[in-house]
């Protein structure tokens, strides 16, 4: 075999297939499913670590700023009122919405952080040539919260908090505004710029082709889900990854059960976030809430047509097309249909991608009620339609990651065989 070929297991369809050459700037393709196996990066591997850890530095700095200084300042009626991203958390903990809490804080500062810290931990050492302790299990952890980081979510939500204030008061952006928008530019460069693969096989030299020498008779071939190194599993059992310590399967344990009961919760959760008011107005003794349609019909009327779409696709189509999505694969694996795995397996990957979006009117709503709280004039309040929409939101990604793509592909096998 040569040097350059890599045997790898796709990790949505279980192909187990050879990569003979790979150009610079180019990527691999499974010829089964369509998904990107491997990407390689056109710079020297020697540079892309040096690159990486410049704009990790640069995004701890960035991100430094943001949380020290005000998002926004709010001038109406002779009240001044500002808001740090912290202040939204500490809000929603004083009015003892500790889902919300826990939910906006970590998808906004403790991913992002772990991301930062973990990336910095890992590559500042790799970049003098040295592997740092426990740098398996650090990466591992960066690579795990990676997928519940909103920042580009929360600027958006931002954006359209402008908006709708900019109708009540004096909205003056901040310093952490601008900062926040230049750290989601250094966030995409970080993952465009990192190289995965590379990564690992600097923290540790375990390579696939040892675990196929040293395979034992009735074992079979999957990749470990986080760092895409080939494993060999015995018949029904969990196996370890020797590379990471994560847990491997040749199969997810329980998959259609946990998600479809994950999807359920969603599916009941539903009908309250948009029927139940996510944003409650006190004005001058009169209450009015808004629920997730009247807000979009809010922004349409008062002339902000691109914002309201951007609402509607985030909070009414995503999250339904989610539920819709879900429904399909579980009923299609459930029953063996054989209908379109391709496709299928595209939609999968849809759900993994435009998922987090929904999360746009939580911020919004979180980033409102903290600013306005002018008692006596006007007081903004968290709706229960919040924390029911941001359950739909949590849940449906839980469901997404519980779900095996793969047992698409057992059907077709089982069908061929």
């Amino acid at each position: 075999m040569s040097d350059n070929t890599i045997i790898i297991s796709c990790h949505d369809c279980d192909l187990l297939q050879q990569i003979s050459h790979m150009p610079e700037d180019g990527s691999a393709e499974c010829p089964r499913c369509g998904v990107i196996l491997r990407k390689r990066q056109r710079v020297q591997p020697a540079k892309v670590i040096e690159h990486t850890l410049a704009l990790v530095i640069t995004a701890i700095v960035l991100f430094c700023i943001a949380n020290a200084f005000p998002i926004i300042e709010v001038q109406a009626d002779g009240h001044n009122m500002q808001a740090t991203l912290f202040g939204c958390v500490q809000y929603l903990l004083s009015s003892e919405m500790l889902f919300l809490a826990a939910v906006v804080f970590f998808t906004t500062i403790g991913a992002p952080l772990i991301q930062l810290l973990g990336l910095l931990y890992v590559l500042l050492p790799i970049n003098y040539d040295r592997v740092p302790p426990y740098a398996a299990q650090i990466y591992r952890m960066v690579r795990v919260v990676g997928s519940w980081s909103m920042l580009e979510v929360l600027m958006l939500g931002i954006l359209v908090s402008v908006v709708k204030l900019s109708g009540m008061a004096t909205v003056i952006p901040s310093i952490s505004l601008w900062t926040f928008a230049v750290l989601i530019l250094v966030f995409a460069a970080i993952i465009s710029d990192l190289d995965k693969e590379l990564v690992w096989e600097i923290i540790s030299p375990i390579s696939s082709d040892k675990i196929i020498q040293n395979i034992k008779d009735g074992s079979q071939l999957t990749n470990c889900h986080n760092c895409h190194l080939l494993c060999d599993v015995t018949g029904q059992h969990d196996s370890e990854c020797p590379r990471c310590g994560s847990a491997v399967h040749l199969r997810k344990p329980d998959s259609l059960t946990r998600s479809t009961a994950l999807l359920m919760g969603a599916i009941i959760m539903y009908i309250p976030a948009n029927l139940m008011p996510v944003m409650v107005t006190n004005s001058m003794g009169n209450s009015e809430g808004d629920t997730i349609m009247s807000g979009v019909i809010y922004l349409a009327t008062g002339g902000d047509i691109p914002l309201a779409m951007i609402i509607f696709i985030a909070s009414i189509v995503v999250p339904s097309m989610k539920l819709i999505i879900l429904l399909i694969l579980l009923i299609t694996v459930h029953f063996k249909i054989q209908w379109r795995p391709k496709d299928r397996t595209r939609l999968y990957r849809l759900t993994e991608i435009v998922g987090k979006w929904s999360m746009v009117d939580i911020f919004v709503v979180t980033l409102m009620a903290a600013l306005v709280q002018i008692q006596g004039l006007m007081v903004i309040d968290v709706g229960f339609g919040a924390f029911a929409f941001c359950s739909v939101v949590v849940l449906t990604i839980l469901a997404a990651m519980s779900f095996d793509p793969r047992l698409i592909w057992d059907n077709m096998e089982k069908v061929n065989e």
